[in-house]
């Protein structure tokens, strides 16, 4: 038969073509933006002819009349993500919560654990060969028209014609409604400034020619707000949303270098508005396939430098993540989250984030000792590879539970970050005799971070300490020659331990400073050089530094004295202080030639020098003086060059 006249056929008012649903069965309502509203209202005004229907609805975003309290006979709500259009029928118990990962929804209907009556979809008008569109809802509707034993379409001009595996053949359809009306729209209410911090901290991490991919929430849309001073970003996502559209737009998503479906963006549903469907339509850049597709996690780590960014509730201190569900309440689902969590975490040079506000608009923190109580665990502390707030960003992969702790911690709400030790210490996250003096005091100056590049074209970040370096900087001593020992602590050390470790990564920040190098990927770093100012016993502080012999030559010493001279001199010191080997000419060529005069005193066979701020000069200028009685050496061996 001509798919014509087959069409012509199968054509229906809604409410004759409704008269094929029956009591006690299972329906399916295409989902977000795609959702066939006029179906949907003509299945609430026939309540009265329908009891006990189990309607499945993988993603709503309407506020719909069939989930009202007076249908409560005729339908039952089920929903696998609970966005705001039925947040309160959950709440409520109008609604039922089924916790499942997205990509698992197409299995389930397709080994008809949840078996399928109905499908209720919404699509474009057929083409000249009998095709229609799934438009903005591909997800897992074709899935459910496979599988359902009655097909109901909607027939929209409004709806998109979208490319990819999008397509479905009239002849798939017991009923056919023809219905134009504007599609459902869906916004993101703007960030806070304190979300857009923390979108700035996540964008910090993004390289150029990395594979993006933001899930719903405020913080990771924030986020592609963030990426317009990027280069050649591609997409794979599962859900498309209004500001993909303005990076590419801004040249900023191109493709190039995406290495899987190269110069194509990946989707499987959209959530936005006009301007959205308008991009999509019709257009050959953007393939939309089904979630089992997108949401595998073999096809997103097929994607070099894939990036991924999802919005947590809280998280405690071992890194589980609550996302879903606070208090005993549901406000969201799992979705694709930790699809593309552990999608990103097996890419190569991947990226997986989880992001959040240090504290709730209560001013409790976020960061807790344990999960609250009725909090759900989305993911699970070995799931979880990088965690960003406002403060800073705590790479947690590969960590000891103790070693989280301080992480998190360290990127906590500064007003929190006491309570989380003492909690942490009394839970046996940390030892009681791990030192930790000075205490978390004050906020992570990331003003002072320098990328910089040195000689050979090397990068490294020249940042100040935190308190999870405390392995890497004693890795880096254990790597220093001997003669380097002897030249910075002028005396042999063989050993460097923990206690000492802490004691230089924990510090306030507004009376000392330590600044590291850091060269390589996230969690992958090495610290090149380390630099620091202490308060001794005379009125200037006194420096210290040095360089990893692999990075020896390259300018990066000269790059940490002028990286502490700036913060010293911000910090209102009028000058530095330090002791050094005659022999250590490196070292003294650098204090030497900052750029302000330099006074000493040589006594036993070492020099201490003074560089004063409020003498500027344009040449090495360097007066030494001899007091072979006198000994510059205190008790503190590691505050020595």
């Amino acid at each position: 038969m001509d798919w014509m006249e087959l069409y012509r056929q199968r054509r229906k008012d809604a409410d004759k073509a409704l008269d094929l649903l029956r009591s006690g069965s299972r329906i399916f309502l295409g989902s977000g933006c795609g959702e066939p509203q006029h179906l949907v209202r003509t299945l609430a005004a026939k309540a009265g002819q329908l009891t006990d229907v189990e309607v499945i609805h993988v993603l709503s975003v309407a506020q719909d009349t069939y989930t009202e309290a007076r249908f409560a006979d005729s339908f039952r709500p089920k929903k696998f993500f609970v966005a705001a259009g039925a947040r309160q029928a959950v709440q409520e118990g109008r609604a039922d919560y089924a916790p499942l990962y997205l990509s698992d929804v197409p299995r389930l209907l397709r080994e008809r654990r949840l078996p399928i009556d109905a499908a209720l979809i919404q699509v474009t008008p057929p083409n000249e060969h009998g095709y229609v569109s799934l438009g903005v809802a591909v997800d897992v509707v074709s899935d459910a028209l496979e599988m359902a034993r009655v097909v109901i379409a909607q027939v929209n001009p409004r709806m998109p014609v979208t490319h990819g595996d999008a397509f479905v053949h009239v002849s798939e359809f017991d009923a056919i409604v023809e219905y134009e009306e504007p599609l459902i729209r869906f916004t993101t209410p703007g960030p806070d400034e304190v979300q857009k911090k923390v979108a700035r901290q996540v964008a910090r991490l993004i390289k150029d020619g990395s594979t993006i991919h933001c899930g719903l929430g405020r913080i990771p849309q924030a986020v592609l707000a963030e990426l317009h001073d990027k280069r050649d970003l591609g997409v794979h996502t599962d859900v498309l949303t209004d500001p993909y559209v303005d990076l590419v737009e801004a040249g900023v998503i191109s493709g190039e270098r995406k290495t899987f479906y190269p110069k194509k963006i990946l989707a499987s549903y959209c959530l936005g508005g006009e301007r959205l469907f308008a991009f999509v339509n019709n257009n050959p850049l953007v393939k939309f396939f089904p979630v089992r597709f997108t949401n595998d996690v073999a096809n997103i780590a097929l994607n070099e430098r894939m990036v991924t960014v999802h919005e947590a509730i809280e998280v405690d201190l071992t890194g589980q993540v609550c996302a879903d569900m606070a208090g005993g309440r549901v406000y969201a689902g799992l979705g694709g989250m930790v699809d593309f969590l552990r999608g990103a975490a097996k890419s190569q040079d991947g990226l997986s984030v989880v992001a959040l506000t240090s504290l709730r608009t209560d001013g409790s923190s976020r960061i807790r000792p344990m999960l609250s109580e009725g909090a759900g665990v989305a993911v699970t502390r070995a799931g979880v590879r990088t965690v960003v707030t406002e403060y800073g960003t705590a790479y947690l992969h590969g960590l000891s539970l103790s070693e989280r702790a301080v992480a998190l911690i360290d990127i906590a709400h500064p007003h929190h970050r006491d309570a989380l030790l003492t909690a942490a210490r009394e839970l046996g996250l940390i030892s009681q005799s791990q030192v930790l003096v000075p205490l978390f005091t004050g906020v992570y100056p990331q003003e002072f971070e320098r990328q910089v590049t040195l000689k050979e074209g090397t990068e490294v970040l020249v940042r100040p300490v935190k308190a999870t370096d405390e392995r890497l900087v004693q890795e880096f001593f254990y790597s220093m020659s001997d003669r380097e020992v002897y030249y910075r602590f002028l005396h042999a050390i063989k050993a460097f331990p923990r206690k000492d470790m802490q004691r230089m990564v924990n510090i306030d920040y507004h009376r000392e400073m330590a600044v590291v190098a850091v060269s390589g990927e996230l969690g992958h770093e090495q610290i090149a050089g380390l630099g620091r100012y202490v308060l001794g016993a005379g009125e200037l502080p006194e420096v210290d530094f040095a360089v990893r012999d692999s990075f020896q030559g390259k300018g990066l010493g000269r790059v940490i004295m002028q990286t502490l001279v700036d913060i010293a001199k911000s910090r209102g010191y009028q000058g530095i202080a330090a002791f050094v080997m005659p022999e250590n000419q490196a070292s003294l060529h650098i204090l030497y030639s900052l750029g302000y005069a330099v006074t000493g005193l040589v006594s036993q066979g070492v020099i201490e020098l003074s560089i004063h701020f409020d003498q500027p000069v344009t040449e090495p200028t360097v007066n030494l003086s001899y007091d072979f009685g006198h000994s510059p050496l205190s008790d503190e061996p590691l505050s020595r060059v």
